[in-house]
């Protein structure tokens, strides 16, 4: 198995100090319910477990704040209820504010997962001929519009000199990742463009798979609200400090992992310890390069025209030297 990206203590730690330089650069426009904390997950994501454990309640009950958890279809509407105040904080892909991000009440990007270049891929039907993005000129493809999917779509077109505007070529249908995977086994759709762990779900069950380790990876980010960070500091280090020994947990201990994901989300434990082949796990801030990146992802969708708002993202990240 290949080692695993792990961030130090000290990472955590300069994460947690920045924090406290941050809750100056943004004045709050709204209260919040402080003695409850609203997480939004995506089902069948690693975040299923740790609700299931209840790891970050029995935290947080110190500090005599309950915990909801809030389950979305999918990533757009768990950024856009951050954006409008009905969330306090939630994982995304980090090409979802790329793709979203306008400006005034736009979520803040907070922590990082290290990227995972072969964590999305494009299914296709067994025996099918489609064999690169050119292929699915035509074709019925199932994404998320706004997602990673959506992203690594764009790239491998811009990629094979097609162009993003050849995207309309497509017969896309809106789906998640989940959802494509079943459309594509129900044989409804010629591709579907998916994320772990059902690129490892597909892969177990032998669907031809499309990857470009080449391009730039994306990332899982978690994204939070200005007022949050201005007003409950003390709760956001907690729940980054349960997350950091989570993902401790999920590289150091796999076999109890993948079961305890398997009894939270039905996915068997082999796909999970192929998720965890496949992935890395650590968060860590948004240190200078890693923001660079995410800049990256808002200078290429703006350059193709695919979005119209350019902004910058060190602009809406924790800083850590202030």
């Amino acid at each position: 198995m290949k080692k695993k990206i792990f961030w130090g203590s000290i990472v955590f730690i300069v994460l947690l100090s920045s924090l406290l330089g941050f809750t100056t650069l943004f004045k709050s426009e709204g209260s919040l319910e402080l003695k409850k904390f609203r997480i939004g997950y995506i089902n069948r994501d690693t975040l299923t477990a740790l609700k299931d454990q209840q790891l970050l309640e029995n935290q947080l009950k110190k500090e005599g704040i309950s915990v909801e958890w809030i389950e979305f279809q999918d990533e757009v509407r768990l950024y856009q209820a951050l954006e409008q105040g009905n969330l306090d904080f939630g994982k995304v892909g980090d090409a979802v504010p790329a793709f979203l991000h306008k400006g005034k009440n736009s979520p803040i990007y907070f922590a990082a997962e290290p990227p995972n270049p072969n964590a999305r891929a494009i299914a296709v039907s067994k025996g099918s001929k489609i064999k690169g993005v050119k292929d699915l000129i035509g074709k019925k493809v199932a994404y998320t519009k706004f997602s990673n999917e959506h992203y690594f779509l764009l790239q491998l077109l811009v990629k094979n000199g097609l162009g993003t505007d050849a995207i309309e070529d497509f017969e896309s249908i809106e789906a998640t990742s989940s959802e494509g995977m079943e459309l594509l086994q129900k044989g409804e759709v010629d591709a579907a463009v998916v994320s772990e762990p059902y690129v490892s779900q597909l892969k177990s069950s032998q669907y031809p798979l499309i990857f470009d380790g080449e391009l730039p990876a994306n990332a899982d980010i978690y994204l939070t609200t200005k007022e949050n960070v201005k007003e409950r500091k003390e709760t956001l280090n907690t729940v980054l400090q349960v997350i950091y020994e989570y993902d401790d947990f999920l590289t150091n201990d796999i076999h109890l992992a993948a079961e305890f994901l398997y009894q939270s989300t039905n996915i068997l434990h082999a796909v999970w310890m192929a998720v965890f082949e496949n992935e890395a796990y650590g968060i860590s801030p948004f240190f200078e390069g890693m923001i660079a990146e995410q800049q990256k992802k808002v200078d290429f969708l703006y350059e193709q025209k695919v979005i119209e708002h350019h902004y910058n993202v060190a602009d809406y990240v924790v800083k850590l030297d202030e």
